[in-house]
This record gives structure tokens, C-alpha cells and sequence, in this order.
């Protein structure tokens, strides 16, 4: 087992899977976005004709209810249809990083038991930290709340601490917790114990690791937006919703047919690529990273 990491080795782990298994990494994105897609497809065709304005009498019809009703259904199946793909792609993403280079049938992708443990860590971990989050805001009120009988502005500034304190701790802890998936995948068995001894000691090196990818994340998501807003200036998007300000139904609100194809066609083009690629940016340095300790 080795004493720490490169982080320049793990950071570089993305681009040399992007560069490697470009076609790998479309078809992870084009997954999810024509799942989206069919999912928005279902949901939009269910609401295009709802009125916008409320209805007159107090009891809506029988008809938009029963819409309405299947409709959270619909939504239950489809977070369930996400977190499965997702933790497919997760899976899939630090699997071609831990094999970079090699033949591969199915775009590294599976449904087996690495899925299933994966599937596992990430649940646990994350009702683990939403209960941790939550028992600490209600213990942060409960200290304000004492602190602001005392004096006012000391409760502002302790709370102004608290909740840079909860960011810190949240920082932390996905820092701490960040190897125990890739241990899972690595080791063939739950790594909880492995992934939380792995990061003891290095946490330095995990959070620098952590604070980069989340940089160049960012970095890549203002620039994509930069572009999106200017997309949806140049194609009249806006300036058809602004003069559709009489709109009775969705339908109304749609821009032009020709506007939603090239929307699609970016989505499931560029966009998957781009969308397949921010995935293994956030999965594969954490890869690498645990793939050199075990080494």
C-alpha cells in the first residue's frame, strides 16, 4: 500500500479516459440525456394543455387531477430509472479508469453486484450526511436561539461561524468519505472499513484533490451556461416567451419547432459528450487516487 497519491497523476486520470475511450464517454452522457429527454417528453406532453390561469371554480376538473396523480407517480419511477442509470454510469466511470486503454464490449457499463454494492455506499452515505446535516442545523438553532436571548448581535455572528463551520464539515467529510466507492469497485466487496483507514492521514492531499475538480467543474459549468444564455438569446427563445405573455396554455409558451430540434440536436451531440465528460471529471480522480494507494 502506498503512503499517498499524486494529485496530478489523479487529476489527469479524465483526460486520459476521455482521450482513450471518447466513445465510451458519449455513449455515458447520450444514456442520461435521452433519459431526460423521454422523461421531459412524458411529463411536457401530460401538461402542454393545462391552462396556465387558475381555474374559476375552487375544485379543479377531475380530468387534471387524475393527470396530476399520475404524473407523481411518473416522477417516483423516474428518480428511481435516475438513480439507477446513475450509479450505472458511476460504476462504468471508474471502471474505465481503472482499466484505461483495454477492449471493451459494453462502453464499461454493467448491472451486477459492483453496481449493487456502489448503489449501496451511495445510499448509505448519503442519508448518512442528510441525517448529520440536519442534526447539526437543528443543533445550530437550538445554540442560536439561546445565544440570541443573550445578545443579538453575538447570536449573528455565531451564526455567521455555525454555518461556515457546516460547510467546512460537509468539505471534510466528503473528503474523508471519497475513497469508500472506489475501494467497493476495486476490492469486490463493501469497503466502508478500507475507504475510511485509505484516506486516514492523507486527508491534505483528498482535499486539494477535491478543491481542484470542483474548481474545473465550475469553471466548466459558468462557461457552458455563458453559452446557454447566449444560445437562447440568438435562437429568440426569450424573446418568445416575453411576447407570450397572453399564453393560455403551455403549448403557448413553446418556441418554434425548429428551435426545440436544434436544441435536441445539441443535447444529444455535444451535449452528451460534454455531459459524459463532466461525469468522469467528478468520478475518476477519486479513482485513480484510491487505485495508487492500494497499489
Amino acid at each position: 500500500m502506498a503512503e499517498t497519491f499524486s494529485i496530478g497523476e489523479a487529476l489527469a486520470a479524465p483526460v486520459r479516459v476521455i482521450r482513450r475511450h471518447p466513445l465510451a464517454v458519449f455513449v455515458w452522457g447520450l444514456t442520461m440525456v435521452v433519459f431526460s429527454l423521454a422523461i421531459g417528453g412524458v411529463f411536457l406532453g401530460a401538461l402542454i394543455d393545462l391552462p396556465l390561469e387558475e381555474a374559476e371554480s375552487a375544485q379543479a376538473p377531475a380530468e387534471i387531477v387524475a393527470r396530476m396523480a399520475a404524473l407523481q407517480g411518473l416522477s417516483l419511477l423516474a428518480n428511481v430509472g435516475q438513480l439507477v442509470l446513475g450509479v450505472v454510469l458511476w460504476a462504468a466511470t471508474m471502471r474505465a479508469t481503472l482499466r484505461i486503454g483495454r477492449p471493451e464490449r459494453y462502453f464499461f457499463m454493467r448491472l451486477g453486484m459492483d453496481e449493487l454494492r456502489i448503489g449501496v455506499v451511495g445510499l448509505a452515505l448519503g442519508l448518512g450526511a442528510y441525517a448529520a446535516v440536519i442534526v447539526l442545523v437543528l443543533l445550530g438553532v437550538a445554540i442560536g436561539a439561546v445565544a440570541w436571548q443573550a445578545n443579538e448581535a453575538l447570536a449573528v455572528v455565531l451564526g455567521f461561524v455555525m454555518v461556515l463551520g457546516l460547510i467546512a464539515a460537509v468539505i471534510y467529510a466528503m473528503a474523508r468519505l471519497s475513497l469508500i466507492a472506489p475501494a467497493t469497485l476495486i476490492l469486490e466487496r463493501f469497503a466502508f472499513v478500507e475507504g475510511w483507514t485509505l484516506a486516514r492521514g492523507r486527508m491534505g492531499s483528498l482535499l486539494g484533490l477535491l478543491v481542484c475538480t470542483w474548481l474545473i467543474y465550475m469553471a466548466i459549468y459558468f462557461v457552458i451556461a455563458f453559452l446557454a444564455i447566449l444560445g437562447f438569446f440568438a435562437s429568440g427563445v426569450f424573446a418568445h416567451m416575453q411576447a407570450a405573455g397572453d399564453a393560455l396554455t403551455f403549448r403557448d409558451l413553446m418556441p418554434p419547432p425548429a428551435v426545440i430540434a436544434g436544441l435536441v440536436v445539441v443535447l444529444v451531440g455535444p451535449g452528451a459528450f460534454l455531459y459524459g465528460a463532466v461525469m468522469t471529471l467528478l468520478c475518476a480522480p477519486f479513482a485513480s487516487a484510491c487505485r495508487q494507494l492500494l497499489d
